[in-house]
């Protein structure tokens, strides 16, 4: 997630997480992530929104409405 800190992030990631968002790409960040990294929704680069109970719980509650999950 370090790569999507406002502060820190690299421009060319900035402007396609940007585009992303402005696609309408949900960016959803582990809520426990951002808890352990000390860092705010505020903090992130632009589009972020909170996945409250969790990525892995987001992860299978999407799998659940159909979405895939390709591991790279």
């Amino acid at each position: 997630m370090k790569a999507f800190h406002r502060a820190q992030a690299n421009p060319d990631v900035g402007k396609r997480v940007g585009d992303f968002s402005r696609e309408g790409v949900e960016l959803a960040a582990c809520a426990n992530t951002t808890k352990a990294q000390n860092v705010t929704l505020a903090g992130l680069l632009p589009g972020f929104v909170s996945a409250e109970k969790g990525g892995v719980v987001r992860l299978a509650e999407l799998q659940s409405q159909g979405y895939l999950y390709l591991r790279p």
